[in-house]
């Protein structure tokens, strides 16, 4: 019976957990996907392209600046819930960590606006972008995730970015106004990232960080960095480079059709971070027992988000964006519909799995080959077949990581 009922007790704790999370995806996803339709009539496809690729950009900072502590810093923090004192200063090392790591990549992208032409045209939409990268650097998701306490802050976050993304339809009112949108954007994430800071004062007291600590963080998480930077590779830097190849018309109609499809990955992302501070903790053999028993349901969903996009890829992109240009590429979005499937599968190799029973090695060999495998992919398949290029390409590399992630699970569950 007190077994049955700590049992409960955990689950009941990892479906809330979920469902702050989803809030959370909702507010980094959703919610720019409700101001997305007005903004690619209101700013035009070549201004709302410009904007999608300077926010490409800003999401490989994001990566530099969280150097894989989604996963490792999530699961050392898990193990440390009630050492107050080991928690406080592992608190302040990955803290100061990702302060030295965003000024860093902010200097990177001074360096890139002065000596890259296509940033030197709009100097100040690749500055303002960057407010993204300080606030996902500030917000401890990481920290919250691990403690499993996701309530309050859940609340301050999706309170502060509605606030700015409402904010983006008063603002927001002629193509010229296109330099408002990072700027908004970027202050929905610094805000609730300081809130979210303070609040995780709460449960740390203040300590200086060691440097052979965080050499030693940067040493552990340095996989997982190399990984999601990869990842990003074949995810973020389609748009990027439909930016330099094809223009920013053609990156904002490709933008706005990827939007809506990773939008899906926000289903399975909270689901997935949910389950692995708890998951991270249990025997190698439960974790295998675990990924057997829930690869179905995610299966069967996967399947059923791909065939309504495949299917009402035309009416989905004329009741969202109303605009005949976008329209005209429907075949794009049935392309990319086949990722809704393909990444909820190859994440729960990928995301859970492999983090869980701490094969970052493995998941670092994968993700690598597949992001170079996709860059020289998309440079060959882009030339020749345009924006269709670039979606072939995208679907294939996910393809690619399913296989190799599957192949890896078994070769690693023996």
């Amino acid at each position: 019976m007190l077994s049955t009922y700590w049992k409960r007790r955990k689950d009941n704790k990892i479906f809330s957990n979920y469902i702050y999370l989803l809030l959370i995806q909702g507010a980094n996803f959703i919610l720019p996907l409700i101001a997305l339709p007005y903004l690619v009539i209101t700013l035009e496809s070549e201004k709302y392209g410009l904007v999608m690729v300077a926010q490409s950009l800003a999401v490989f900072f994001t990566i530099v600046v969280d150097f894989g502590f989604n996963i490792s810093a999530t699961r050392e923090v898990s193990l440390l819930k009630g050492k107050k004192k080991k928690l406080t200063q592992f608190f302040w090392d990955v803290y100061s960590t990702k302060l030295i790591l965003t000024a860093l990549s902010f200097l990177l992208l001074l360096c890139l606006i002065f000596f890259i032409d296509k940033f030197k045209t709009e100097p100040l939409i690749y500055m303002y972008s960057f407010g993204l990268v300080i606030g996902q650097a500030v917000f401890p998701t990481w920290f919250f995730q691990g403690i499993e306490k996701m309530k309050v802050i859940t609340f301050i976050n999706v309170a502060a970015k509605t606030f700015f993304t409402i904010s983006i339809f008063f603002v927001v009112l002629k193509p010229e106004d296109f330099e408002f949108v990072p700027i908004l954007n970027g202050l929905g994430y610094i805000i609730s990232g300081l809130i979210g800071f303070v609040f995780s004062l709460k449960y740390v007291g203040f300590t200086f960080p060691k440097f052979n600590n965080v050499k030693k963080i940067i040493k552990e998480s340095f996989n997982l960095c190399v990984s999601n930077f990869a990842v990003n590779l074949y995810s973020s830097s389609n748009t990027l480079i439909l930016g330099f190849f094809a223009g920013d018309t053609i990156a904002g109609i490709y933008a706005s059709m990827e939007k809506l499809v990773l939008a899906t990955k926000s289903i399975y992302i909270p689901l997935y971070q949910s389950i692995f501070p708890h998951l991270s903790t249990l025997s190698f053999k439960k974790i295998k027992n675990f990924i057997k028993k829930i690869r179905i349901p995610i299966t069967i969903s996967g399947i059923i988000l791909s065939l309504v996009i495949i299917i009402g890829s035309d009416s989905i992109l004329k009741i969202i964006y109303n605009d005949d240009l976008i329209s005209s590429y429907y075949k794009v979005f049935q392309i990319l519909g086949f990722i809704a499937f393909l990444a909820a599968l190859n994440m729960l190799y990928i995301t859970l799995f492999f983090p869980s029973v701490k094969a970052y090695k493995v998941r670092m060999k994968i993700l690598v080959f597949a992001g170079i495998f996709h860059f020289f992919l998309v440079l060959v398949l882009g030339n020749f077949y345009d924006i269709y290029g670039v979606a072939i390409s995208a679907v294939v590399t996910e393809f690619l990581i399913l296989l190799l992630g599957y192949y890896h699970y078994n070769k690693t569950a023996l």
